[in-house]
């Protein structure tokens, strides 16, 4: 890794980042899980 920031994982975005008000988080029924996202790789 460059001097990139660390993240949760490859496209998380920046803490500060703002939330797209088109994404209702309130509805999620699985709050914090990444129901969809990839595998992070294990080297």
């Amino acid at each position: 890794m460059g001097e990139e920031e660390k993240s949760t994982g490859r496209h998380a975005a920046p803490d500060d980042a703002p939330r797209d008000p088109r994404i209702d988080m309130s509805k999620d029924p699985t709050p914090g899980v990444p129901d969809h996202a990839a595998p992070d790789d294990e080297d």
